[in-house]
């Protein structure tokens, strides 16, 4: 009952946002309720972003600020409901290879049926000379097993501002600036994202330079087991693991633009031959980074990226080292008369040795999204997966001749 009615008030609350008459406006989706209070509907699609903009929030936000949609001086609040229903088919019974889902999730059937709240989000930034202040609290029903439904999952202070010098100093749990990790899919993750997107779970310390094209990031990380990706040998709080990451965009003609980008991290979970999430202390502990590339070409119409992440080291689990590739493109038109994007996206998981059970997975998305108004956006994907290898104890779990088909219809509701 108290989840229930935590769901209902926050959809409520976010609802009511999105229904406020359009006066006082300062644009498309922007509001400024009262001379200290307001909203910005495009800064709020960014830092909600889960499939974009993943891991240059500080970036993004620094942005919004010099380029006049984040004001000093107010107090900007946001919000999205998502929510999907999910139509699955596997070709082996209680084998459902979608990636970002829990095992729980599943039916131990052939065939399964759902819907779920993928997240009830609020957000607030407070902008005040040459610092900036953001948190964000969410709540969803794909929480991992363990954590609580309502969780604070980012907060940070950050020092600068653009118009005044691109470098920013930032201080708080956030996801790492490590890789790009985008996808062009409405939904679902791809490999490189579900590998090695690294989220902190302890306050991180952030430097960055920050130009119109160019981003140059560094990171020192506590020693600690994240939220996701990031572990270290001795777990014991010391600032021993760190992350770099630059990108840099080349303009062209005609709003063509290619960017290319790079970034290493120090330490992974995919350091111990324990392959469930590693305690403390781990099993054969030792230092194992990751490197990754990337690239996107975009114009006006269509945008095609291609991203590649790489353990340095074999991970002692699997006896083989662990990485990711994404190729994926996207095409914007129209929808019966709405704005409307189509994408593609492919990707490939790979940690064990050739032929193996447990040595790759691969995933192909279809899918559609449409701004049915400037608050709502709704879409669907069709999935195709091969192979199933969840990351605990795939020598034990990994059977390689599993296949799915999986439907999923959405919608995302932003203020």
């Amino acid at each position: 009952m108290p989840a229930m009615r935590t769901r209902a008030a926050l959809c409520a609350l976010i609802g009511l946002f999105c229904l406020l008459p359009r006066v006082g406006m300062a644009g498309e989706g922007d509001y400024r309720i009262t001379p200290w209070l307001g909203t910005s509907l495009s800064y709020s699609n960014e830092m909600f972003d889960r499939q974009e903009h993943v891991t240059n929030k500080v970036a993004r936000m620094l942005r919004a600020r010099a380029d006049g949609r984040l004001e000093e001086g107010v107090l900007y609040v946001g919000g999205r409901f998502a929510g999907s229903r999910i139509w699955e088919e596997t070709n082996t019974p209680g084998k459902f290879p979608i990636l970002s889902r829990f095992p729980p999730t599943h039916t131990r059937g052939r065939s399964d049926g759902y819907g779920v709240i993928n997240e009830i989000s609020f957000n607030a930034t407070m902008v005040m000379p040459l610092a900036t202040l953001f948190l964000q609290g969410e709540y969803t029903e794909i929480e991992y097993p363990g954590q609580e439904p309502v969780q604070l999952r980012k907060y940070w202070l950050v020092l600068g501002d653009l118009r005044a010098a691109p470098f920013y100093l930032a201080l708080g749990r956030k996801t790492v600036s490590f890789g790009n990790f985008a996808t062009y899919a409405p939904f679902t993750h791809n490999h490189s994202s579900h590998y090695f997107w690294s989220q902190s779970d302890a306050p991180v310390i952030e430097l960055g330079y920050v130009t119109e094209r160019t981003e140059i990031v560094a990171t020192a990380i506590p020693a600690h087991r994240g939220l996701r990706v990031l572990n270290t040998p001795s777990n014991n709080g010391a600032l021993s693991n760190f992350a770099l990451n630059a990108s840099h965009r080349f303009e062209f003609s005609e709003g063509r633009s290619l960017t290319v980008g790079g970034g290493w991290l120090k330490g992974t979970i995919y350091d111990s031959t324990l392959a469930h999430h590693p305690p403390a202390t781990g099993i054969n502990p030792f230092w194992n980074g990751a490197w990754d590339v990337n690239a996107t070409y975009s114009t006006p119409r269509f945008d095609v990226m291609a991203e590649f992440t790489r353990t340095i080291n074999d991970w002692p689990a699997t006896f083989h080292h662990v990485q990711a590739t994404t190729v994926q493109g996207r095409m914007r038109g129209r929808l019966a008369g709405r704005p409307a994007a189509y994408s593609l996206t492919a990707s490939r998981g790979v940690q064990g040795a050739r032929g193996t059970e447990w040595e790759r997975m691969e995933q192909v998305i279809l899918g559609v999204e449409v701004d049915v108004a400037p608050h709502l956006r709704i879409g669907a994907e069709y999935m195709y997966n091969a192979g199933f290898v969840p990351l605990i104890l795939p020598l034990i779990a990994g059977d390689r001749s599993v296949v799915s088909h999986t439907v999923i219809l959405g919608a995302e509701l932003t203020f």
